[in-house]
């Protein structure tokens, strides 16, 4: 009791010290991956391929790099993957090592937050897009941001309104995001890249509420920044180039709005022309003008241009829904416009099945309310804590309540022990008198079962006399047989086996009167155990014949130190059986073969089987396991028990395998040396 008292306070003292226990702070190898991640930014932004290889060379150059270091490189994989699934592979990676550094590294995870927020807006996932958005709220209010990050989030928060198509609202987000990116001096190409797309997003909104000739002014409020800055970022060309020809793409839209086609058609010409990477915004620009095409009835270049669209989302891994709904709007109104019925359909279909889908997520999408679901989090975080405070009282009571029990506990004993330690001596007392009442009971059992004993050995010796005699006059009989001169050679031979046999039957009875073998009594020679079988299956067979068996043998020749006559017993009385208990025309294998430091040999049939309440004890000398054979043949049961007693007496092995109605198989394991 008080190793256990002891155990259990030093467990309590394990788990409190252990709630103080903090990660180690990592902070990394910022002036190597400072740079490696800042030329990775500027790289994907141009050519994502090539900008995700460098980052993975640089990595593997540096010898070890920190947990921290690798969360760095996963967020970057994950704000441009081009896959949010894969994004989100990326994010969760990175979350796994920041929340655990929430002190050291708190700006780094509420980038992060922001990161997977974004990842579930591109999968409409909009339930867990605002729960990250709030851990980044929540976070941003304990910690100092700079300008850059606040312009994210309002960027960010600003792109879901756009979804949910709260066009206003969107417009704030968006402009308080270009006023806080103007204010950053860290990374100013990044900057520049999301102010010009905030300008565009504000022309987008302006569009989309048909305010068109605000949203032609934002756009061209957005091409005038981006053509103000260009020289500075030279190196990043194809990237400005690509943001003009995303901005043309829109006013070609805003003409087609305000019917200037050919105004539009410029515009989409001048945008194809400049962006090469923004493959989605290129079909958009291609599926708009295809369309134009089709308003100004030219059906030629509208339906090669569809061709090659078609072509361009055929190469695509997975197509946004949005690319796939405007190409089949613009497919749908060709076949129309051409007469062609059947296609039309057919694209009709295709167009609205989209468009059924698309209308589903919007309405989920419009039905969410970003304040309200920050109210939500926040209520079901309150909710959270207030539970673990509870939780943490209810540990603190079952602890003191398991105190006051453990203290009660020890005084109860100790009341206990002392009452009983009184008692003890009439206790004994009365113990003592039983045992020595049990201990008389046990003498006269063991006399009794002594004189049974006695009683036992005596009629073996009688039943073992008595058999001599008969067995020793058929060894005399074939003995002078033998001397004959007149008899053929299978008579010779059939004559030889009955005197054997009876020689070996003669030595079983002896060792009936034994039972227990030892290995002083063993004599050993040198058998060549091919032979043996050979002779056990010779003298078998024709017992196996009469139930037109087979009897198949597979040996090796091999010469072991053993009791030829006691193995012999052995073997024939494991085939003996697999003939009793196997039916009419069955086959049984003997198959020897050899290991390392022994022998083994199978006896296998395919007879009745071993039924498991039979198997457990069949090796056993007084169970009773006595069967008929499939012919009636009688079984006395003590075969395989004094095999067991002759193998282990050789340091052997013998075991079987048996499925009931499928047949068995013995093992007979003999050691080739001595050793």
């Amino acid at each position: 009791m008080k190793i256990n008292l002891i155990l259990f306070f030093l467990c309590i003292t394990i788990i409190l010290s252990s709630c103080d226990r903090i990660n180690p702070v990592d902070k990394g190898h910022p002036a190597y991956f400072d740079k490696i991640i800042q030329h990775g930014d500027s790289l994907i932004n141009t050519n994502y391929n090539k900008g995700i290889k460098y980052l993975d060379s640089a990595y593997k150059a540096f010898p070890k790099p920190s947990n921290f270091d690798l969360s760095r490189k996963y967020k970057t994989q994950a704000e441009y993957s081009l896959n949010p699934n894969e994004g989100l592979i990326y994010i969760d990676s990175a979350l796994v090592i920041l929340e655990k550094q929430i002190k050291s590294h708190p700006v780094e995870l509420f980038t992060a937050y922001n990161v997977k927020a974004n990842l579930y807006v591109d999968k409409d996932d909009y339930d867990n897009a605002f729960k990250y958005f709030y851990n980044a709220k929540v976070l941003s209010e304990k910690i100092s941001l700079d300008n850059g990050l606040r312009g994210f989030i309002n960027m960010s928060i600003g792109n879901v309104l756009f979804k949910q198509k709260k066009y206003n609202e969107a417009l704030g987000y968006f402009r308080i995001s270009i006023q806080y990116y103007k204010k950053t001096t860290v990374k100013p190409f990044n900057a520049f890249g999301k102010i010009q797309s905030n300008l565009n997003s504000i022309g987008l909104c302006y569009e989309r509420l048909n305010q068109l000739d605000s949203a032609n002014i934002a756009y061209q409020n957005a091409l005038a920044y981006v053509n103000s800055v260009d020289k500075k970022f030279l190196k990043h060309l194809p990237y400005i180039n690509a943001a003009k020809g995303v901005i043309y793409g829109n006013i070609a839209s805003n003409y087609v709005h305000l019917k200037a086609y050919k105004k539009a058609e410029e515009a989409f010409v001048k945008s194809l022309a400049l962006d090469k990477i923004y493959l989605e915004d290129i079909l958009f620009n291609q599926i708009k003008l295809a369309q134009l095409y089709l308003n100004t009835d030219r059906k030629v270049e509208a339906a090669n241009l569809i061709n090659t669209i078609r072509k361009r989302t055929d190469s695509l891994t997975k197509p946004s829904r949005e690319v796939n709904l405007r190409f089949s709007a613009l497919v749908w109104n060709y076949y129309e416009d051409a007469g062609d019925v059947p296609q039309a359909y057919k694209a009709f279909k295709a167009y609205h099945k989209l468009k059924d889908s698309a209308d589903l997520v919007d309405s989920q999408v419009k039905s969410k309310d970003i304040n309200k679901e920050f109210v939500k989090y926040a209520q079901t975080q309150e909710i959270d804590v207030l539970k673990k405070k509870d939780e943490l009282k209810t540990v603190y009571l079952i602890f003191a309540l398991s105190l006051t029990f453990l203290s009660a506990l020890v005084i109860f004993l100790i009341w206990r022990n002392y009452r009983i330690t009184r008692k003890n001596n009439t206790s004994l007392k009365v113990l003592n008198a039983k045992i020595s009442d049990h201990n008389l009971l046990m003498e006269k059992t063991l006399e009794a079962l002594e004189q049974s004993q006695e009683e036992n050995t005596h009629m073996m010796q009688v039943v073992a006399h008595d058999m001599r005699t008969p067995i020793a006059g058929v060894i005399g009989l074939t003995s002078l047989m033998l001397e004959e001169n007149d008899l053929t050679e299978d008579q010779r031979e059939i004559i030889s086996m009955i005197n054997t046999s009876g020689a070996d039957t003669l030595n079983f009875i002896n060792d009936l009167l034994q039972v227990q073998y030892n290995k002083s009594n063993l004599i050993k020679e040198p058998v060549e155990m091919h032979t043996l079988l050979k002779y056990c299956i010779t003298l078998l067979d024709s017992k196996a014949k009469e139930k037109h068996q087979e009897l198949k043998i597979s040996t090796i020749p091999i010469e072991i130190n053993i009791s030829r006559e006691k193995i012999w017993r052995v073997m024939s009385n494991l085939i003996s059986n697999a003939i009793k208990f196997s039916p009419h025309g069955t086959t049984i294998h003997i198959v020897m073969e050899e290991k390392p430091l022994s022998i083994l040999i199978a006896v296998k049939d395919n007879g009745i089987g071993i039924p498991p309440e039979i198997a457990q004890n069949l090796f056993a000398m007084n169970a009773d396991v006595q069967r008929q054979g499939t012919d009636g043949e009688k079984s006395f049961g003590l075969g395989l028990a004094i095999s067991k007693q002759i193998i282990e007496a050789h340091n052997g092995s013998i075991w079987f395998e048996s499925l009931p109605g499928f047949g068995t198989t013995f093992f007979v394991e003999l050691p080739i040396t001595e050793n």
